[in-house]
């Protein structure tokens, strides 16, 4: 459409074309700017599981001892001579056998059997030792190396001339213990031998026990420090 002319010749535009032009540059001046700009969101909370996985933990408190087991065995025929022989090699680190040590502390149980003369046509030993007294004060954190522990027993396949490794257990004094003692002996050692088609008896030649005892931290004095000689 066109303009009509007035009588002095110029040319008018009319009202609904004004209209139109004045909406577009509304809409054109509306799009410049955020829409609804949304408000800002502030941070969760941290949940309350998630702050006490982070939580720092209370300081290490043992007072560590030097009490050792290493059992030591043998096999021998019914004349008496032996056949062969081997030792349980056991270490903690560090070590509260001997010692005491507080609820929230942990230490490191190393065990690693070895047959250091096999006896002639003997296959391979499975050793087994009975952590129950441990686990009854301290929850068992990790176990690494060639060992399995199945309920409260750790047991390993030796087969000579391989040697094996450690076997780390990782324990948590369990909170609520102080005042009990646990007790490792030889008698929570067992083996079994299969020789040719049948299972031979070992002897143990050392018995014995060794044993720590959970003790507050308060009796141990143990406020910031970590280690108590």
């Amino acid at each position: 459409m066109h303009g009509t002319e007035n009588r002095r010749g110029r040319r008018t535009t009319p009202r609904g074309a004004w209209g139109l032009g004045a909406l577009v540059a509304a809409m054109l001046l509306a799009s410049s700017f955020p829409a609804n700009a949304a408000p800002a969101v502030a941070p969760q909370a941290q949940p309350a599981s998630a702050a006490q996985a982070t939580a720092v933990r209370e300081p290490e408190c043992i007072q560590p001892g030097n009490a050792r087991l290493n059992p030591r065995f043998y096999w021998r025929n019914v004349f008496g001579a032996r056949l062969g022989e081997g030792v349980i090699h056991e270490s903690s680190s560090p070590n509260p056998f001997g010692g005491r040590i507080a609820p929230g502390s942990t230490f490191t149980f190393r065990w690693r059997p070895e047959t250091t003369r096999n006896p002639v046509g003997a296959q391979y030993h499975i050793h087994r030792v009975n952590l129950a007294s441990i686990m009854a004060v301290a929850h068992v954190e990790s176990v690494t190396g060639p060992g399995s522990l199945s309920g409260t027993t750790l047991s390993v396949q030796e087969t000579p001339p391989h040697k094996l490794g450690d076997t780390a257990v990782r324990f948590r004094i369990r909170p609520g213990t102080e005042g009990r003692t646990a007790t490792l002996s030889s008698a929570d050692h067992s083996l079994t031998t299969r020789w040719l088609f049948a299972n031979i008896n070992n002897v143990w030649e050392n018995t014995g026990s060794i044993s720590f005892t959970v003790a507050s931290r308060a009796s141990l004095g143990c406020d910031s420090s970590s280690i108590l000689g």
